[in-house]
């Protein structure tokens, strides 16, 4: 008889982007695309297309593939520009060559979904 130790696929299995998101009360599942702007020195910077899968009133949380790290101020945009906001990375786990990225906004996000 052949035995198989874990039944799990990796469909079932929690993202790291959700286990971070859970660290955080309130934690919304959304799916918003933006794309985040990352200011480095002499005028050059990181961007990239990415989608905000969870957030708070305060939070987002999204995958990214720029390296990002603890402290970076963020921001973001969507396309119809009705999410214009700066965020600070306050957490990331890395994940599959990408990271989960927790950010929090600098200020109160005008039209903001989450109130």
């Amino acid at each position: 008889m052949h035995q198989i130790g874990n039944l799990e696929t990796p469909s079932q299995e929690k993202s790291a982007l959700r286990r971070l998101a859970e660290l955080f009360p309130g934690a919304t599942p959304m799916r918003l695309p933006i794309s985040v702007a990352v200011p480095r020195g002499k005028g050059q910077g990181l961007e990239e297309n990415t989608v905000i899968e969870f957030g708070t009133s305060r939070m987002v949380f999204f995958e990214a593939a720029i390296p990002l790290e603890l402290g970076d101020t963020l921001h973001l945009r969507n396309a119809d520009g009705s999410l214009v906001a700066e965020a600070i990375v306050v957490a990331l786990r890395p994940t599959d060559g990408r990271r989960a990225i927790a950010a929090r906004f600098v200020a109160e996000v005008r039209n903001w979904i989450i109130r």
